[in-house]
């Protein structure tokens, strides 16, 4: 089976910049989601592979604070077969994506109980900043073309986001990401100026419409900072925390600016999210002041105010709690990393 992209349509995928309404964006660029590598893979015949995308396999490529990799493979034609540790080995047709996405060890194959090679021998003399496109024949059974790519992120800065994430997830491809794919294939072997970074923003874009399908096809009962997001009362709720986070908010104001009742809010918050809604607004803002803080230029009594603390002392203790150190002493951590 041959994959066909359908027409090229307009990918609805919006920038984060200035959008308080776009929270799943918003939080993206907090996590600095940076795209790494993305290339074709050819193969025919018998082939296997075992995928380990490490933080120090990839750390030419990503830029320090870098705390996890992912990675997607894209079927552009035949099928493969993929196994992880949350799943015994599946397979995946022509049209299909499959997203890891804590950087877990996973193997790919044309059929079960394939022999595996490593990455590194797949790449044979290449470095990691060379690889457009990787042909692997041996024999003559069917051919299977793969579009992957890998991408880092920095957990800390969100860990709602990551921990709603299950280790790997499988998409169907709609028509905004085959127009995607389409062009990501087309730039792949590209290496005039601005290539190597148009790859990497591809790898984003990618990742991102992955997590968009996933998240519009969680089922009702789900639960997580995404089921949440989707969610009409809870979503609200996120909006509001997210774009007033210094505010000196209560589960009572919190819920007569979204219209509910104090209860309802409280018991679907929790329910939802796994924690009350003053508790993710705490956490929400130790994020937000460790970003601040990762800037390097504004002191903690600063970011102890933008953050909505009136007191520099009650906010070192909140971080101390949230990230296990000081502000002071987390910031020549992060100081002494680059």
């Amino acid at each position: 089976m041959t994959y066909t992209p359908a027409p090229m349509l307009e990918t609805p995928i919006r920038a984060a910049a200035g959008m308080t309404t776009d929270l799943l964006s918003d939080v993206l660029t907090l996590v600095r989601l940076t795209g790494a590598l993305v290339f074709e893979v050819d193969l025919k015949g018998a082939w296997g592979v075992a995928g380990r995308p490490t933080v120090e396999k990839f750390s030419p490529l990503l830029p320090t604070g870098t705390t996890q990799v992912m990675a997607f493979h894209v079927v552009l034609e035949g099928r493969c077969w993929v196994r992880h540790a949350a799943r015994n080995w599946f397979e995946l047709s022509a049209g299909h994506a499959v997203v890891i996405t804590q950087g877990d060890p996973h193997d790919l194959c044309d059929q079960p109980g394939r022999a595996l090679a490593s990455f590194a021998q797949m790449l044979g003399e290449r470095s990691l900043l060379d690889v457009r496109r990787i042909r692997f024949e041996n024999g003559s059974g069917e051919s299977t073309r793969l579009l992957c790519g890998f991408l880092g992120c920095d957990r800390r800065a969100f860990e709602p986001l990551c921990r709603s994430l299950p280790p790997l997830f499988e998409v169907k491809l709609g028509a905004p990401m085959d127009a995607l794919v389409r062009y990501a294939v087309t730039n792949t072997l590209d290496d005039s100026p601005g290539a190597a970074g148009l790859r990497g923003r591809l790898a984003e874009l990618l990742f991102l419409s992955a997590l968009r399908v996933y998240m519009r096809d969680l089922p009702p009962d789900a639960t997580g900072w995404l089921a949440g997001l989707r969610d009409p009362l809870v979503g609200r709720a996120l909006q509001a925390l997210h774009a007033q986070p210094c505010r000196h908010w209560s589960v009572d104001e919190l819920a007569a600016s979204i219209a509910s009742s104090r209860s309802v809010l409280a018991e679907r918050f929790r329910t939802i999210i796994g924690e009350p809604p003053m508790h993710y607004l705490t956490r929400l803002r130790m994020q937000l002041a460790a970003r601040r803080l990762d800037e390097g230029r504004h002191s903690i009594a600063r970011v102890a105010d933008e953050v909505g603390y009136d007191s520099s002392a009650a906010f070192q203790r909140a971080f101390k709690r949230c990230f296990g150190m000081p502000p002071a002493a987390w910031r020549r951590q992060r100081t002494a990393m680059r």
